[in-house]
């Protein structure tokens, strides 16, 4: 894969910007590298934590040794992500200098999959924060329409790479709640990011938004084509560490389920098989203009 990448950013591809693109692809794959590594590492380590647990009765306590492994596997999952994060904002603002530069239509061809690579590794290293590093929500007014607006257009070219329709449609401008931004585009951003891969042929992804009469609620419904939740499934779909993917870690619907309860919110599923699956968000609506400052959550 790194030789392939290497050729496509040679510098004799494109004369004229050559140069830029040959950084942007080297700095992708030197951190794609990294993180694959650095996941089969950690991969391994699960594995033999769960054989380790495997072992113990249900019964009994963890023992500390146990308890002690735990401890530094969420300690160097956090660290991992955090050395990251930092090179892939870099690299997330490189690609979109990339994309007003003169590239021709195969080079912008190029910039979409690297910008999509860059925000689905961002995805991953995001819930590593999140499930493993301490939470404190700064929660403040935010506009639920302006977020919904952004976060479908930010998805656009993730969509478009895996032949799947967004429809965007809602009734949430100048609908506050308490919120911290960044958090709930992380959740809007995973449930997506799930539909996507239900639906390996392409499909559609319905995301709707409205605010009930008579009542102090917003509603997100995020509502895919794919294939599909099992019923017996649909009970443990949020807790960590379940996944019916080979080689997930099965902690993005646990992260979503805890950050939206941090912001005093719900979230729900209804799916059929080869039908379809829909996540249905609700939070509180605030009076923008009587709330009072920031606040965090458990304040």
């Amino acid at each position: 894969m790194a030789h392939a990448v290497a050729q496509l950013a040679s510098p004799a591809a494109f004369p004229e910007t050559g140069k830029l693109l040959q950084h942007a692809f080297a700095s992708f794959t030197e951190s794609a590298a990294a993180l694959e590594i650095s996941y089969h590492q950690l991969q391994g380590e699960v594995v033999r934590l769960r054989q380790d647990l495997e072992q113990t009765s249900q019964d009994l306590i963890e023992t500390q040794e146990v308890l002690r492994r735990k401890q530094a596997l969420a300690e160097m999952s956090a660290m991992l992500a955090h050395e990251i994060r930092n090179p892939l904002g870099s690299m997330e603002l490189l690609t979109a200098l990339l994309s007003e530069s003169p590239l021709d239509s195969r080079g912008r061809e190029w910039n979409e999959q690297l910008r999509v690579g860059v925000r689905m590794l961002s995805a991953t290293v995001n819930n590593v924060l999140e499930f493993y590093g301490p939470s404190h929500p700064e929660l403040l007014p935010l506009d639920l329409g302006e977020l919904f607006t952004a976060s479908e257009r930010f998805l656009r070219p993730v969509a478009q790479q895996s032949k799947v329709h967004t429809i965007l449609k809602h009734e949430l401008h100048g609908v506050y709640i308490a919120a911290d931004r960044h958090r709930l585009q992380q959740v809007l951003f995973n449930l997506a990011l799930n539909a996507f891969r239900a639906m390996p042929q392409g499909g559609s992804l319905r995301m709707r938004g409205y605010s009930p009469p008579g009542e102090n609620l917003a509603v997100l419904e995020l509502e895919d084509s794919g294939c599909g939740i099992p019923a017996r499934h649909l009970d443990q779909i949020f807790l960590s560490g379940f996944t019916t993917r080979p080689g997930s870690p099965g902690i993005g619907l646990a992260v979503c389920k805890e950050l939206v309860e941090q912001h005093q919110g719900s979230i729900s599923v209804v799916s059929t098989t080869e039908v379809g699956t829909t996540f249905t968000l609700r939070f509180p609506v605030i009076e923008s203009r009587t709330y009072a400052g920031s606040k965090t959550c458990g304040q």
